[in-house]
């Protein structure tokens, strides 16, 4: 007999996670080996069970799942990653295939998707749906930010002045300005308010409590 697929699922939820073990282990094909909450826990569990699959979220409180798919590539070479997020934003769908994803699906994909994407994605095919392909067509046309320029993107988002970003990140009013301009023509906006919108709407700055303080 076939040995199952074994897979890991990594999600801050606890109730997703026991939804999601529920429906995979209803069918003789897969066999949830391990649920992991944060980062650490992930890459601990990932070291151990050695899964198949690694069912991962990218919001993870105030952890980066993309950092948690690079660490599980640099721990074993080759490890499959699906990731399962509540978002479709470009920015995060463009770095999570960078880090070494396989797949990116959304959390209201149906129980025969998920399904055919572990398939995919243990046999080491990508699988990139339609409405997550377009995206990804998106970001690619988007000249790509500098790490300053999204550094003054996260201040601006915050409501910070031209004056407390140059304060903040030790540089002249008029150098905030001129990366200001870069950014408005790297994201086709007129200003700072569409330049925090779409910021947001795109994945470049996520909006979290400690964004605020």
């Amino acid at each position: 007999m076939q040995r199952p697929i074994q897979l890991l699922v990594v999600d801050d939820h606890p109730a997703f996670r026991s939804g999601l073990r529920a429906m995979l282990d209803e069918t003789p094909r897969f066999s949830v080996v391990g649920e992991a909450g944060t980062v650490r826990e992930a890459v601990t569990l990932h070291a151990r069970l050695n899964p198949d699959v690694t069912l991962m979220d990218l919001n993870l409180q105030a952890e980066s799942g993309v950092e948690a798919i690079r660490q599980l590539i640099a721990q074993r070479a080759g490890s499959r990653v699906i990731v399962l997020s509540t978002f479709d934003m470009s920015e995060d769908i463009h770095l999570a295939f960078e880090a070494g994803a396989l797949a990116y699906l959304l959390k209201d994909s149906t129980r025969e998707e998920i399904m055919a994407a572990i398939e995919a994605v243990h046999a080491g095919q990508r699988c990139v749906p339609a409405k997550i392909e377009q995206r990804l067509a998106e970001r690619r046309a988007r000249p790509t930010l500098s790490a300053k320029e999204v550094e003054i993107l996260q201040l601006i988002v915050q409501g910070r002045s031209n004056k407390e970003i140059g304060s903040d990140l030790n540089i002249t009013e008029f150098t905030v300005k001129g990366h200001l301009k870069n950014i408005f023509l790297k994201l086709h906006v007129s200003d700072r308010t569409e330049a925090a919108i779409k910021a947001v709407w795109e994945g470049i700055v996520h909006l979290r409590p400690e964004t605020f303080k």
